[in-house]
């Protein structure tokens, strides 16, 4: 038995009162502290779908906690969702609880200051970072780029896990970081994303995993970061001792409002919490792997035995839609074994997408994709008409920005972020993996893989909705004339598999429903005349706007990036 394993059940024995004491009067509990020789089963989850939603029962959660609160994730923004999550985690820490953070390095916040202030905060309080470059929080970028010559894959290899665990007997997993857009409070881009929130002795396991984490060699207190350390000796950072140094701007002002939000939204969903058949939690080891590349982690071969067991149909949600050639050979043997097998995914589209490095890759393979592997695609719209509903604030949001820039306000924008799988309505997974090279390779991801078939039924109708002809562009071939068509399917799918992808007319392209007409499938004779040609770039302002230039640029001298987007 790992010796984390025996550490956590020590911890699990330990900490029984104070867990009871904590959740006693939550919604989520009762806290079962039912025997762990099986973590799978006696848990309960919900899935937590509205961005809002996700930071109040954050901070329900955190405000409960009375022995520990573990947190993994990629990022974490000096925002004001940021800050305050922060300054809740601090005081939870001031109040006896152990909180501790691994944050990655590469796209969260590099101030020194503010990290040397977190290094000092409290002693119940811990941070830290997940493969500093040149064991700096804040590198110049030829010390980062010296790191990158001296060690590829330690510079490239990131920790994309997002979790929480709360008195080892609550986890919080799915897409979501630490920053105001994953929270439904930016003015601009917002993500649409999924969390699910599960209850009972799985939670330990992934106790166990942050523990591994937490000890990696390449994870650094934020004490021993050369610029920090200097900061902490000569004495030069603030303290943030009030709410109020942490300035949260127009948000968050009024405290008994805030409390009250968080009690409605725990009370809402902790009465959607539901027993599951089975739940497994899933994840890599630090570090992934050595080598350039990983080819064989831990959480791919999971996920790839997951679709493998398909029968009959499988759905899924993803911000990035990259299949490595690994994924196509698994698509196109899961077709032949099963003809009538339909593969649908809901991923980003143009105007959406917050990557056009990934996107131009999708865009790249698409006809692939329809053509060879039969797959359908259905892009996201950026205000779709299902935008109120999955983003309740839009309209303050839209307010606020319109305020800040009365002549040219930036509209509120849905952009998806969630990463979700269902097999054959029975078993569905919710964690960090992108469908891209980065997840498969590269970064350590997490996630649950839940086996129950009324769970699998909610998510696919999630899933479905976002596909709707009113929330989705549908990605088929062009409607050419037969000889035109035939010679630009040959010549686009040859020139697909080159390093240099210069052929300007794509075989595909993004199509949506006519007014007043019936919803049928990709293939139909009829699909042409129920659907218009959206063109190639639906959402962008104008023709040949920078960003269409970009993503042309980057679609055709791209290909040897894409091993690492």
């Amino acid at each position: 038995m790992k010796i984390w394993r025996i550490l956590g059940l020590l911890a699990l024995v330990w900490t029984g009162v104070a867990r009871a004491e904590g959740f006693a009067d939550s919604p989520f509990g009762p806290v079962s502290l039912a025997d762990p020789a099986d973590p799978t089963a006696g848990n309960r989850v919900v899935s937590i779908e509205n961005g809002r939603d996700a930071l109040l029962v954050r901070l329900h959660l955190i405000r409960q906690a009375r022995a520990s609160i573990d947190i993994q994730t990629f990022i974490w923004t000096d925002d004001e969702c940021g800050r305050l999550l922060m300054y809740e985690l601090i005081e939870a820490a001031r109040r006896g609880v152990r909180v501790r953070i691994i944050a990655d390095h590469m796209v969260s916040d590099q101030d020194p200051r503010t990290v040397a202030f977190l290094a000092t905060v409290h002693p119940n309080f811990q941070v830290r970072h997940y493969r500093p470059a040149m064991r700096r929080i804040n590198p110049s970028l030829w010390q980062t780029m010296l790191a990158g010559a001296l060690s590829f894959h330690g510079t490239n290899q990131r920790m994309h896990n997002k979790l929480m665990v709360f008195d080892g007997a609550i986890m919080l997993t799915g897409g979501r970081n630490i920053e105001n857009t994953y929270f439904d409070h930016s003015r601009t881009m917002n993500f649409r994303d999924r969390d699910v929130l599960a209850v009972g002795p799985v939670a330990q396991v992934a106790a166990d995993s942050f523990e591994e984490f937490w000890n990696f060699k390449h994870t650094v207190p934020g004490t021993e970061l050369t610029d920090v350390a200097a900061i902490i000796a000569a004495d030069k950072y603030p303290r943030y001792e009030s709410r109020a140094d942490y300035d949260f701007g127009v948000f968050f002002a009024d405290e008994a409002a805030l409390t009250g939000e968080v009690a409605a939204a725990a009370t809402r969903l902790g009465g959607q919490l539901r027993l599951v058949a089975k739940v497994r939690f899933i994840v890599d080891l630090p570090g992934k792997s050595s080598g350039w590349f990983a080819r064989d982690s831990l959480i791919t071969r999971k996920l790839r035995a997951l679709a493998a067991g398909a029968e009959r149909d499988i759905v899924m949600q993803t911000p990035y839609l990259i299949l490595s050639k690994p994924a196509r050979r698994l698509v196109k043997e899961l077709q032949r074994k099963n003809p009538d097998m339909r593969i649908r995914i809901s991923s980003n589209s143009f105007a959406s997408t917050d990557n056009l490095l990934a996107y131009s890759a999708n865009y790249r393979l698409r006809g692939v994709y329809v053509r060879d592997l039969g797959l359908e695609i259905h892009e996201f719209k950026p205000q779709p008409e299902s935008l109120r509903e999955l983003f309740p604030d839009y309209d303050a949001m839209a307010d606020l920005a319109a305020a800040e820039q009365p002549r040219n306000p930036a509209k509120p924008f849905l952009c998806i972020h969630a990463k979700s799988l269902v097999v054959d309505d029975r078993v569905s997974f919710v964690g960090s993996y992108n469908l891209d090279p980065r997840s498969e390779n590269l970064n350590t991801e997490v996630g649950l893989v839940i086996e129950d078939e009324l769970f699998a039924r909610e998510l696919r109708a999630a899933i479905e909705a976002d596909m709707q002809p009113e929330n989705s562009w549908v990605i088929g071939k062009r409607d050419l004339p037969l000889p035109v068509g035939m010679v630009n399917a040959l010549i686009d799918g040859i020139i697909s598999h080159t390093p240099l992808d210069v052929w300007p007319v794509q075989n595909t392209t993004s199509y949506e429903l006519r007014p007043d007409k019936a919803e049928l499938p990709l293939g139909h004779p009829d699909f042409h005349r129920h659907y218009r040609d959206a063109g190639p770039f639906p959402g962008t302002d104008g023709l040949l706007s920078t960003k269409e230039i970009l993503t042309r640029i980057y679609k055709a001298v791209g290909s040897p990036l894409t091993p690492i987007l």
